[in-house]
């Protein structure tokens, strides 16, 4: 299976913005919020609900991971990670979206 193989279907812009987010570090969902909104210019706000649905679809495919850090007073927040195939793939779909707007600059 290629990584972007016709039967997997694309990522959503809130997917690949929650996957910039993850590329540096681990991050909770309050923090998620905030970083996708920052990278987006604002464009992307992604309230908590939805962030769980877009973090639920990432989970399954594979592409980020649960990683919990129990710092003092903080327990109860889910740290999220990018996994590498979750690298791969949001640089493969970078590239895609860059030869795009390339185009479509060109024009």
């Amino acid at each position: 299976m290629s990584i972007l193989d016709p039967s997997t279907p694309p990522l959503k812009p809130a997917e690949l913005f929650v996957l910039a987010a993850l590329h540096a570090a681990p991050l909770h969902g309050y923090g998620l919020t905030h970083e996708v909104a920052a990278r987006s210019q604002g464009r992307i706000r992604i309230r908590p609900g939805n962030l769980y649905r877009v973090l639920d679809r990432l989970l399954e495919r594979g592409l980020i991971e649960v990683h919990e850090r129990a710092s003092a007073g903080d327990e109860r927040r889910t740290y999220y990670r990018i996994t590498s195939l979750g690298r791969r793939v949001a640089q493969a779909e970078a590239r895609l979206l860059a030869g795009v707007i390339g185009e479509l600059l060109a024009t």
